[in-house]
């Protein structure tokens, strides 16, 4: 595992390419400034914040679990509670009553959800069940079961049910969100619960940077700083050893291709910063971009195709795409002087990217030919979309609070909710896919 100080040929290599253009292309300015500001580390837990409220959504009523078993069950009854309130309220589908709350009372409900927490010994079931209203005929249940500390996962799997059963699509709160926070050691790569809960590091020493999700979750390619340099490297997504894939020049930006046959990155091993592909497990690069200018921040279609990055060949940083093979390169938009850090949604129909404006940097996302591009976040330093799974909502980094750490919003920019860290610098976050769905008691998949 990286465990080294970053040292003076690193930085000398890092300062290169921004001193020879004066780009400030925003992977290459993350850079700097995650040499320059290290923060204080991320403590136990994670905790999130809700800025604004959904106008529609689907209306439920959502009891609270019955509590069975050992006296433990009661408590544990209660955080399942709040753990599926979270969840059905951060999916942005549902306006929820809380049938256990004396202030809260049931209007134009269309769905009831009420289930069991059973607790023997050190080992939990939890069941849901999806009811009409005001009938309340069974719709659907699903019962998983496991060790007691796991209860937010099992709750988890129930929200993502429900999401399924009430909308044919499956939900997140089962997903992961990578992000690089850190102090004045380094900064190390962590992952979290998409809630914000159970923080854990991956790395230790050195900076990371730039985490990038391999499309079945199990791994991340990520970008380290140590004596040669930014070198890119991939480790589990549980945490362990940590592997190579390519060093020598600057190495940032990685991106799995959605078959996670390959990443994509941005090198300047070759004396200019290019774009290319190289296999998953390392190995020989094969250069995408060849021309003068500094080419970074890949980002795959989802179909393979295509390859959408950052150059500032037309003399300012913008998103460009081009076939998969390097091919039929092609400016993204012209009514903006700056963009960069594009990242296709996962249905293949939209581009989030990052536009200069004044001394900040907001969050657009328009469609795939660059037509109609919209205004997400604004205020502050607004950097590093990357959309969820599900294309309804984008994670990006800001200082829109102080200091600098990971916001989510929906994908309409209505409603914000913050990642705290108890330190002040946390940035370049990315969400991870959906797991493979677990096997239900009911079969609700």
């Amino acid at each position: 595992m990286p465990s080294s100080t970053p040292g003076a040929r690193g930085r000398r290599a890092l300062a290169a390419p921004g001193s020879r253009t004066g780009l400030c292309l925003a992977a290459l300015v993350g850079l700097l400034v995650a040499a320059a500001a290290p923060a204080a580390a991320p403590q136990d837990e994670v905790r999130i914040g809700i800025r604004t409220q959904r106008s529609r959504a689907i209306r439920i009523l959502q009891e609270g679990f019955r509590a069975e078993g050992e006296a433990t069950a009661r408590a544990n009854s209660a955080s399942a509670d709040q753990i599926l309130y979270n969840d059905l309220d951060l999916s942005g589908l549902f306006s929820i009553t809380r049938g256990w709350s004396k202030e809260e009372r049931p209007f134009d409900v269309q769905a009831v959800i009420e289930g069991r927490v059973a607790v023997r010994g050190a080992r939990v079931t939890v069941t849901g069940e999806i009811k009409d209203f005001p009938a309340r005929r069974l719709i659907g249940k699903t019962e998983y079961q496991g060790a007691l500390g796991n209860l937010r996962a099992l709750v988890h799997r129930v929200a993502d049910d429900v999401v399924y059963q009430l909308t044919g699509e499956r939900g997140i709160a089962e997903t992961q969100i990578a992000f690089v926070a850190g102090g004045d050691k380094g900064r190390d790569l962590y992952a979290c619960d998409y809630d914000g809960y159970r923080p854990r590091r991956l790395t230790q020493g050195g900076l990371a940077l730039s985490p990038a999700w391999a499309p079945n979750g199990a791994r991340l390619a990520f970008s380290w700083l140590g004596t040669r340099g930014w070198s890119l490297f991939a480790v589990s997504a549980a945490g362990g050893k940590v592997e190579t894939l390519h060093s020598g020049g600057l190495n940032i930006s990685p991106a799995y291709s959605p078959d996670g046959t390959q990443v994509a990155f941005s090198s300047s091993f070759e004396g200019n910063s290019e774009i290319y592909a190289l296999p998953a497990g390392g190995g020989t690069p094969r250069r995408l971009t060849k021309n003068r200018a500094i080419d970074t921040s890949p980002t795959w279609s989802p179909s393979g195709t295509q390859i959408a990055f950052t150059s500032d060949r037309g003399g300012s940083a913008q998103v460009y795409i081009m076939d998969a093979d390097g091919g039929n390169v092609r400016r993204l938009l012209y009514s903006f002087s700056y963009t960069d850090s594009p990242d296709w949604s996962p249905k293949g129909d939209r581009i989030a990217f990052v536009v200069r404006a004044g001394g900040g940097f907001d969050i657009y996302v328009s469609d795939v030919e660059g037509r109609d591009p919209r205004l997400l976040v604004t205020g502050g330093a607004n950097e590093n979309p990357h959309w969820s799974p599900d294309g309804r909502q984008i994670v990006f980094s800001s200082n829109r609070e102080g200091g600098r750490g990971i916001f989510v919003t929906d994908a309409e920019g209505l409603r914000i909710r913050r990642l705290s860290v108890p330190g002040p610098e946390a940035k370049t976050p990315a969400w991870s896919p959906r797991p493979a769905p677990a096997a239900t008691a009911a079969g609700l998949r």
